[in-house]
């Protein structure tokens, strides 16, 4: 803080204004972080989607070629 009322008060509006220039930065950037975050978060799912299918079209072709129940759906004891 400054030694007196006027020096105080120029840090002050010193200080907002670099806020509001932070501020808008930030709002500048919000679109295309929401966008990468969407993408981010379909590619997660397109991903979980796609090892789904290819598990279950493994134990299709494995039942398929051995006639036996997947490793993988076997009870152990």
């Amino acid at each position: 803080m400054g030694t007196t009322a006027a020096s105080t008060a120029r840090e002050v509006e010193l200080t907002r204004k670099q806020m509001e220039e932070k501020v808008a930065k930030l709002a500048e950037r919000a679109p295309e972080e929401a966008r990468k975050l969407v993408k981010r978060a379909l590619f997660a799912v397109l991903t979980g989607v796609a090892l789904l299918l290819a598990r279950k079209g493994v134990e299709y072709l494995w039942e398929r070629f051995t006639g036996e129940t997947p490793p993988s759906k076997v009870e152990h004891d």
